[in-house]
């Protein structure tokens, strides 16, 4: 069984910040008679289903993921000289998708290119159907049975924006998210009461991830912190061919450095006998095994190059593409075989910003260039409406209870330098004035509070007015998108209504839990079966250095990927 957890930020864990300011939840099969009759033939995989665009679009999406989890396991390497690499590629692409919703301009751009959706795609003006077809996949995905039993299958996603107090969200950006993303909302108070909000952030991650990772946040979030954004995955699943329990699982020798150099270390490895997909790659110089989970929509494939050691993985992973890992995995027949794999938690943090700042996303991190202004218009502009029709809500956001894990965390710069003291709710300050510049010049803002509600009154030449109501017009004509949206704000790029809030983001945080054990059944955990060495001439034996990677079998997305040098737990080798 085995178990997987990433917890956030991005989300994985993302922060937003404010500029110029320091930074920044509970949530197999045929028994063989003749020879061995622990032994099954698992059912073929199914066939994805779907017109012949949505399929290719899917296609699009889903190589674009696979191509980023190889980018960030290369570019995290290079930072980072770890035993093991483990994170869920789904989960980050989920919570770079939320921020690719709410960006416009350079940072728009630098996030559709990662994800693989600035070629073959028209993302530029059909940003919205794309995230709906990676909704889609997230919702063929996720295995949400009325009652689920013991051998269901279960991925869950989960995602969540909490909010400070009195920080605008657009009422559009909200609600083209929580159709196509399925996320909750909460109101914290990172200004004042910053304990509190990162004891409720761990909460709802701990809660999502059913207690698997209980923590995202090591420290409280910094009083200038406006936004977090969290996406959580949990995954549980039996496989289709359980592996033997108790007397043969037994302690053995694994060889970081290859077969033929002495071993260190010992780990705990199981054994199972059954038809399994396998396909040997003389060219790419590797071997490849599936096992697939009850149901056979997720398959657990292991790569193992040819007389593996640390060296020669390293090599492999530098080499190796997307449609490489889909290859393999598409060529894979199913033989009879013994298979002996290591039994193992690894647990992993991910710190992802330089690993995305490698991959060319900067203009995220930039204070000064940062653009999410289509999810939130920032506090300056509350008094005016963010969309056509859309009503103005210093506070709409209310915490409500639904049933992985990036968090991220923005700040924002630019408040008023004057004034910002009238948004604090606590005080009896119920005027103020202070000055904007954009490209017009120099404008007095008169803000004036309303009980819970901040009004707004800026200067503004009349010319520069009727150009305005003379486009909101024309565009409530057409159906208020996350693309109209855009649209309208690169034409109105002067007025001040359609200004960069100034959210950036300043750290992404990835958090990983994964379990491989035996079958997890009763019978299955104390059924004593000797495995004949007779029974098939393929032996697949992981004890050196491999990669694995959880696919999707009906999107062919990569759920979750690992690079292994030394399994964990080990144990010293006798002398």
């Amino acid at each position: 069984m085995a178990k997987l957890t990433p917890a956030i930020i991005i989300l994985s864990l993302l922060t937003l910040f404010v500029a110029g300011q320091d930074s920044a939840i509970q949530f197999p099969g045929d028994s063989n008679t003749e020879e061995c009759h622990i032994c099954s033939s698992s059912s073929q995989l199914q066939e994805p289903v779907g017109s012949p665009y949505e399929n290719y679009v899917d296609h699009v999406i889903a190589r674009g993921i696979n191509k980023l989890c190889l980018e960030i396991n290369q570019k995290y390497q290079e930072i980072n000289k770890v035993d093991n690499t483990v994170f869920s590629p789904i989960n980050i692409a989920g919570a770079l998708a939320l921020l690719l919703l709410g960006s416009n301009g350079q940072t728009f751009h630098e996030l559709a290119t990662v994800l693989g959706l600035a070629t073959g795609l028209d993302i530029e003006n059909n940003s919205e159907r794309v995230h709906e077809h990676l909704g889609q996949i997230f919702r063929k995905i996720e295995q949400r049975p009325y009652s689920v039993g013991e051998d269901e299958q279960q991925i869950n996603f989960a995602n969540a924006i909490f909010v400070q107090d009195s920080f605008p969200i657009r009422k559009i950006y909200k609600e083209t998210a929580d159709s196509l993303y399925k996320f909750e909302i909460f109101n914290l108070n990172f200004e004042t009461e910053p304990v509190k909000a990162q004891k409720y952030v761990n909460a709802w991650v701990s809660d999502r991830t059913v207690g698997k990772i209980k923590e995202i946040l090591s420290e409280p979030p910094l009083p200038s912190t406006k936004i977090i954004l969290a996406s959580a995955m949990y995954f549980k699943a039996k496989w289709e061919v359980p592996f033997l329990g108790e007397g043969v699982t037994q302690r053995r020798p694994f060889y970081p450095n290859g077969r033929k150099s002495p071993s260190e270390f010992e780990v705990e490895m199981m054994g199972v006998g059954g038809e399994f997909p396998h396909f040997k790659d003389n060219k790419l110089g590797c071997e490849i095994l599936g096992l697939p989970y009850k149901g056979n929509k997720t398959v657990f494939y292991i790569i193992m190059p040819f007389e593996s050691s640390v060296q020669k993985l390293k090599e492999f992973e530098d080499r190796i593409t997307a449609a490489d890992l889909e290859s393999l995995a598409d060529k894979a027949i199913y033989k009879k075989a013994l298979v002996s794999f290591p039994k193992m938690t690894l647990e992993s943090t991910l710190n992802m910003k330089s690993v995305l700042t490698k991959l060319n996303i900067t203009n995220l991190f930039n204070p000064a260039q940062a653009n999410l202004g289509l999810m939130s218009a920032g506090p300056a502009n509350i008094p005016f409406k963010r969309f056509p029709h859309e009503e103005s809500e210093i506070n709409p956001l209310t915490p409500h209870q639904d049933n992985p894990n990036d968090v991220i965390i923005f700040n924002r710069f630019g408040n008023p330098v004057n004034c910002s003291s009238i948004f604090d709710k606590s005080n009896n300050i119920t005027t103020c004035e202070d000055t904007v510049v954009d490209a017009k010049g120099e404008h007095k803002v008169i803000y004036k509070k309303f009980g819970n509600k901040i009004g707004r009154r800026i200067a503004r030449s009349i010319s520069n007015e009727k150009t305005f109501k003379k486009s909101s017009k024309a565009f409530s004509n057409s159906r208020d998108t996350i693309d109209n949206l855009r649209h309208l704000i690169n034409k109105q790029s002067a007025d001040n209504n359609y200004l960069n809030p100034g959210l950036y983001a300043d750290k992404v945080i990835h958090k990983v839990y994964l379990q491989v054990t035996e079958a997890g059944t009763e019978a299955a955990a104390t059924t004593i079966v000797a495995l004949p060495r007779s029974y098939s001439s393929l032996g697949f034996r992981v004890d050196v250095p491999f990669l694995f990677f959880m696919r999707h079998e009906i999107t062919k997305t990569i759920l979750f990927w690992g690079s292994v040098e030394k399994p964990t737990p080990y144990f010293k080798a006798d002398s």
